[in-house]
């Protein structure tokens, strides 16, 4: 999932499911990352979405949008749970990403971490809704 660390793991099977009702998938090309004071934490990051692979939303468009990704630096300290990080320098220099979203009260959020740091935007998703075997 692009992550750099993994902490009490949640089962495969619900990062599947996770991925299957997630409201929106998409490609995003980074335009801003701002990190937090400390890390881990959540980074703020801004992009222009370039492919929507799904929306039953029917409100997402192609244009900028906003949401948090979780990432720690080599070394953090990190709390036991569910959490899949993502690597805070990888991420300051990624160049687009692939995620799936949810919108909650006029945000959107990544559905339960699953996103990844792609090098280009793909004709076909990247991140699979199940995953193989």
């Amino acid at each position: 999932m692009g992550a750099a660390g993994v902490s009490g793991n949640p089962p495969r099977w619900a990062y599947r499911q996770v991925r299957e009702q997630a409201t929106s998938h998409v490609q995003v090309k980074v335009t801003r990352v701002d990190s937090p004071a400390m890390t881990p934490g959540e980074c703020e990051t801004t992009g222009e979405v370039v492919r929507v692979f799904r929306d039953r939303s029917d409100e997402l468009r192609l244009g900028t949008l906003a949401f948090s990704v979780s990432c720690m630096r080599p070394g953090d300290r990190i709390v036991v749970g569910g959490t899949l990080w993502t690597d805070h320098d990888r991420l300051k220099q990624a160049r687009y990403l692939e995620a799936f979203l949810n919108r909650v009260e006029r945000r959107y959020q990544i559905a339960l971490w699953q996103s990844r740091i792609i090098e280009a935007p793909t004709d076909s998703p990247v991140i699979a809704i199940t995953p193989p075997s």
